[in-house]
């Protein structure tokens, strides 16, 4: 948001209130900040544009409120991955914290932006370069402190275009990545995952009735389970502890064995570990990039997301994925893999003719980006469906495509 245009908006009424319940929740600020409007929401907080009273307003600041009701333990991993990590290899920084009563705010150097759509299609291969690189470094700096960011994606990578500046930011869903975390969720009986045409169908609980038939010979805990792969769940799997799987995320970023309900989402290279979920999201973002989507994937749920990256992939390499994570997944048709290549140019190639001026008046004549083999290579590297197999940020960064 330019810095100018959020000025004008001091004038608003709703934006006054705003402020002044800010400014009244944690005094200090009124007395250190003038705060101007709120410029960014999400579920947890609420960002705020302020400049410092004593630098005569040249020096600004983003001011992230968090809501009362959000968990201390969430409030302090973040605070945390901030303090440790922030403020070097495009990852943000912290400047302050301030707390009164249930009110914390976290002060961090604002960055004017670019929003995502603005420049998704017209992206040329050596900036296509420079972001990546400069998204991975900050992902592999945050994955040598075996954290997980779990929540990347266009609107949590800042890019200031005229610039060239680049900004990872927002770490409340940031997670340990430690596989220790995992052990309790591996031990849990885990149901599988079935897509199944929308039909109806007659209710049967083929447990039950083997239990009936078999109640005088055999005791309850011998029964096995006899709905494995059908389009049912019995008794015996319904009394089942709930599976606890980590899938917190943006639709349409999330990784398959996020979707697939996988209790270890992180994966262990040459004695280090690292988020693929991060690196997946990654590939989704420069999948965009090489497509000129935006947004490339529109699932509204966990089953039409999987569904999606079924239509790319191939029921066959989804199935093979889902049986390494102990998952069986039942398709009704049987659709063969598409090759991104092509598929990329098409997309592009349609999308760019489609683009209009930010007035929405006047169309814009985008020439086709040609991205060399070496970017496709590196985009299915980034969307390896397996995530023991998926590069780490730091094998991406030194890839042909990145390297050169």
């Amino acid at each position: 948001m330019e810095i100018d245009n959020v000025y004008e908006n001091d004038e608003n009424d709703d934006a006054k209130d705003i402020c002044a319940n800010l400014r009244k929740s944690i005094p200090l600020l009124g007395e250190l900040f003038h705060i101007h409007c709120k410029v960014g929401e999400g579920a947890f907080s609420s960002v705020f544009l302020a400049t410092i009273k004593s630098s005569n307003g040249r020096k600004k600041f983003a001011l992230k409120h968090l809501i009362p009701t959000c968990h201390p333990e969430r409030i302090e991993r973040e605070l945390r991955c901030l303090q440790q990590i922030g403020g070097k290899e495009y990852v943000v920084g912290l400047e302050l914290c301030l707390r009164n009563h249930g009110s914390v705010v976290f002060v961090m150097p604002y960055m004017r932006h670019d929003k995502f759509p603005d420049y998704v299609r017209d992206m040329t291969v050596e900036e296509t370069k420079n972001y990546m690189r400069a998204l991975l470094s900050a992902l592999r700096r945050v994955h040598k402190f075996n954290i997980i960011h779990r929540d990347v994606k266009p609107s949590n990578f800042l890019y200031d275009r005229i610039n060239r500046r680049y900004l990872l930011i927002d770490f409340g869903l940031a997670q340990q990545s430690s596989v220790e975390n995992f052990k309790a969720a591996k031990e849990t009986n885990i149901k599988n995952i079935e897509i199944i045409p929308a039909m109806k169908r007659k209710r049967l609980d083929e447990n039950n009735m083997n239990l009936k038939l078999n109640i005088t010979t055999k005791r309850i805990g011998d029964n096995k389970c006899m709905c494995f792969g059908k389009p049912r769940v019995c008794s015996l799997c319904s009394t089942k502890p709930q599976e606890q799987a980590p899938r917190a995320g943006t639709p349409g970023f999330r990784a398959p064995e996020v979707l697939l309900k996988h209790p270890s989402q992180t994966s262990v290279k040459k004695e280090s570990k690292f988020s693929a979920i991060d690196v997946w999201a990654s590939g989704v973002m420069m999948l965009c990039i090489l497509s000129s989507t935006q947004p490339f994937f529109r699932s509204p749920d966990d089953c039409t997301a999987l569904a999606e990256i079924t239509s790319m992939f191939g029921t066959c390499k989804l199935q093979q994925c889902a049986q390494k994570l102990g998952k069986k997944v039942i398709f009704s048709n049987n659709l063969p893999g598409i090759d991104i290549m092509p598929l990329c140019q098409k997309l592009q190639k349609r999308n760019r003719s489609m683009t209009y001026d930010r007035d929405s008046t006047c169309k814009k004549v985008l020439p086709d980006i040609e991205y060399p083999k070496e970017a496709y290579h590196l985009l299915t590297k980034l969307l390896d469906l397996d995530y023991k197999t998926r590069i780490t940020a730091e094998q991406a960064l030194s890839h042909p495509f990145l390297s050169s």
